[in-house]
């Protein structure tokens, strides 16, 4: 795994945990000002140790030794104030209020991808030992940097601790868009009526009102005065001084949508640290600008890598790679535009060596050379993604990608003449064509047999139909799912071996935590069950399945991590309103607790697992989807189930696979991105089924993800469909349009697929399916779009747009 890899990995860990980690901190602060208030009582002490013991566990697995030394001052002085021995008491609640405010922040900063500066906690490490009668340390005990930090990054670093907590700005920032719709849609209304009553306009002027008020208070004074003079134009038609016009009216509710489209930059501005306003209105149409090169650069990167995939999978036909330097000159003058010279000229490395290695000598890479050559797109790659980051680029992507160069004889730019010397010195590597692997026979389970796997029966509804309408739920449909009678040999359940091992103390510790939470959900479950609709209830529940997912995934206790990532899933479904907590969903959670135990004692090693894991979590997802299934018993594995580990809508035959060998690291990866991006699939499709099927930018981002990761690991199986989906979702969203029926069941179909083959690459990589079918469906649909399709723009739409060019 390259470096570039472990660090993506890194930041998408801290990630998973950090909601988990602000909200321990947020109840140690709580604690903290009970403390404060009535000192006499230590109880409150004692509970905020406890929660300052649980985040310095979690720093330590994620390996952030300074943060997690800030945490271990705070636990010591909370067990000296616990204990009675600090004498300055005022001044050691004052530092330890000031950790648990700064650590987030400093930690949402590593979040962004910036690197981890220790010196810059000193100060704080320091006051916490000082104010408990300990010796000051010195920065020698820090962990040291591989690479010193620049003046800007201990700047930034410096600032981390001393700006405004974005997660505030965030949600003042939707409570301010929330507002800003809602005066959009009275003033959509009282136009679309015709109503002649001004006095309906009243409201909308203290809402505006507030809203400029709140703007002045973030520091935002340009858009406060583009609200503030919408507020007088409707006041004045609101007291009658003005006429009621609907052009005044289309020109207030333009000027209202680009103050949302623009405020989440705004906002970012402040969370960074920088002025809100930057310049005004003005400079974040210059942003826009910029975001535009950026995707335009992003893009063009993408079909870069989708041309060194199709030179790998033709079997090095130099052709595929005829647009190369083209495509990375493009991107090298979108650079330049952006005044981003370093990665412009790391680009333009890249370009000459692909023009002058590759294409005009017609050189084949040896396996060390294909090996450096990813590492230096990859990295690109991900630093034009981390543009669009409000913390800043990446600077240690371009640092891989540097060396990478290096290591191709491309970096520094050799000169005209010295390109056309061999990349090495050393004799060229003697590369053979690749062998091709024949698929392995597989034998299809007789369909009695394959019937008792599902064991799932519902009137009128094949599986075929299933997958034929997964867009489409059912108002009612009650599945009863029994266990099948037949046992199988135990399922491996234990903690993942990789390359870098993880300390058995760590998942000791984690097992510690797994047993507390099954006692939580002991405490937690009769009470949700007597008031099922109560969503406070069922909050505690969700966060212990999403505790077990992240750290469960971090600890390498990889089946339970994906297990709670589908139930966890399916109570967010519950949680955001989309089904309702039915009698299904209760015995669902029921049942998975009662499982609970089994995985544990898998994890410690002392059984294997018997339940069919897969049938859960697929009626999990089912749930999710508005279904209401039965569970009557917990599936367990029968025979057909372990000879295959196929349910029947993933039964494929022979010449329906392809055998696919991919490097157990990048498995890994690739199964935690495609976990993460189905999520933000699996919202989507909520909300699509509800009536909102528009695609989002957030949609495009994630299939556009999930295809590139699955084109980096050569699984050309799943790009047959998830390109074309891709382009599907861009052309839809430049459209403006929204996903019909089919559109939707083609998406969901997507998403079932994608999970199939990831859980196939993971237990039978010979037998991993092929979804000729579903590439061809979503080739379709995207080509039933035109490429360049013109917006539907409505009259507040025009006038917005007419605001941003003047």
């Amino acid at each position: 795994m390259t470096t570039a890899q472990r660090d993506a990995i890194d930041h998408t860990a801290l990630g998973w945990v950090k909601p988990e980690i602000d909200e321990t901190l947020r109840q140690a602060r709580i604690e903290l000002e009970a403390f404060a208030e009535a000192p006499g009582d230590v109880t409150p002490m004692q509970t905020c140790m406890d929660h300052m013991h649980q985040v310095h566990g979690t720093l330590r697995m994620l390996e952030l030794q300074a943060p997690a030394m800030v945490v271990r001052e705070m636990e010591q002085l909370a067990r000296a104030l616990h204990e009675g021995t600090v004498e300055a008491r005022d001044d050691a609640l004052a530092a330890l209020m000031r950790g648990v405010v700064q650590l987030p922040d400093y930690l949402e900063r590593l979040q962004g991808g910036h690197r981890d500066i220790p010196i810059v906690l000193l100060p704080l490490i320091n006051d916490l030992r000082t104010v408990r009668g300990e010796v000051a340390l010195d920065a020698s005990v820090l962990p040291q940097l591989l690479v010193p930090p620049t003046d800007a990054e201990l700047e930034h670093a410096r600032g981390s601790l001393a700006g405004r907590n974005r997660a505030l700005l965030d949600t003042v920032s939707a409570a301010i868009k929330e507002d800003l719709l809602k005066v959009k849609d009275a003033l959509d209304l009282y136009l679309r009526t015709g109503s002649q009553n001004i006095q309906e306009l009243q409201p909308q002027v203290e809402a505006l009102d507030r809203i400029g008020d709140t703007l002045g208070m973030l520091g935002l004074e340009g858009a406060r005065g583009v609200v503030d003079e919408q507020r007088r134009v409707v006041g004045e038609i609101a007291s009658g001084v003005r006429p009621a016009s609907e052009s005044d009216l289309l020109e207030v509710a333009g000027a209202l949508i680009y103050i949302d489209h623009s405020l989440d930059d705004q906002v970012a501005g402040l969370g960074g640290g920088q002025g809100g306003d930057d310049g005004g209105l003005l400079a974040h149409e210059s942003r826009k600008v910029m975001g535009a090169l950026t995707r335009a650069a992003i893009s063009n990167f993408s079909d870069v890598r989708g041309a060194f995939v199709a030179f790998v999978e033709t079997n090095w036909d130099h052709a595929s790679l005829a647009t190369v330097p083209r495509l990375l000159a493009e991107v090298v003058g979108a650079m330049q535009m952006l005044e981003r010279q370093e990665p412009a000229g790391l680009l333009e490395a890249l370009r000459r060596y692909c023009q002058v290695e590759l294409i005009e000598r017609k050189h084949v890479p040896g396996g060390r050379e294909l090996d450096t050559l990813a590492d230096a797109l990859a990295s690109m790659e991900y630093f034009l993604e981390s543009l669009h980051d409000a913390h800043g680029h990446r600077q240690d992507l371009l640092d891989k990608t540097r060396d990478s160069l290096e290591a191709l004889r491309y970096w520094p730019l050799p000169e005209a003449d010295a390109a056309a010397a061999p990349v090495a010195d050393e004799a060229p590597e003697v590369v053979e064509a690749p062998e091709v692997i024949e698929a392995p026979e597989v034998i299809e389970a007789p369909a009695s047999e394959a019937e008792e796997v599902a064991a799932v029966s519902a009137p009128d509804q094949t599986a075929a139909g299933d997958a034929a309408t997964a867009a489409a739920v059912p108002d009612t449909l009650t599945l009863t799912v029994d266990a099948p009678a037949a046992a199988a040999p135990m399922l491996d359940a234990g903690f993942i071996t990789t390359g870098e091992e993880i300390d058995d103390e760590i998942r000791d510790i984690f097992l510690e935590e797994f047993e507390e939470e099954i006692g939580n959900l002991d405490g937690l479950l009769p009470e949700w069950r007597l008031a099922p609709d109560d969503m406070e209830k069922l909050r505690p529940i969700r966060r212990v399945f999403h505790t077990l997912k992240g750290s469960g995934r971090l600890v390498g206790a990889k089946l339970l991590g994906e297990f709670s990532w589908h139930v966890e899933n399916m109570l967010n479904r519950v949680l955001d309103g989309t089904r309702p907590a039915s009698h299904e969903v209760m015995s669902f959670v029921g049942k998975t607790r009662e499982i609970l135990p089994a995985l544990h004692s898998a994890l410690r090693g002392e059984s294997g697992l018997d339940v069919d894991i897969p049938a859960m979590e697929a009626i999990a997802d089912r749930l999710g989807a508005g279904e209401d299934v039965l569970l009557t018993a917990i599936p367990m594995r029968s025979a057909a189930a372990a000879a295959s580990d196929v349910t029947p809508s993933e039964a494929v035959s022979a010449e329906d696979t392809v055998a696919v060998v991919v490097d157990p690291t990048l498995l890994d990866i690739l199964v935690t991105e495609v976990g993460s991006h189905l999520e933000t699939v699996d919202a989507w499709l909520a909300n699509a089924r509800e009536g909102d099927a528009k695609p989002s930018d957030m949609l495009v981002r994630a299939i556009h993800t999930l295809n590139g990761a699955f084109a980096m690991t050569e699984v050309p199986s799943v790009t047959a469909f998830t390109a074309p989906a891709e382009g599907y979702v861009k052309r839809l969203l430049a459209a403006q349009s929204h996903a019909d029926a089919n559109g939707i069941a083609g998406i969901a179909q997507v998403a079932d697929a994608v999970r199939s083959i990831t859980r196939a690459l993971q237990e039978r990589p010979d037998q991993v399916p092929l979804q000729t079918a579903l590439a061809e469906r979503m080739s379709e649909l995207r080509d039933s779009l035109p490429e360049a399709s013109v917006p539907f723009i409505d009259a507040a739409y025009l006038e917005a747009e007419r605001l941003v060019a003047e």
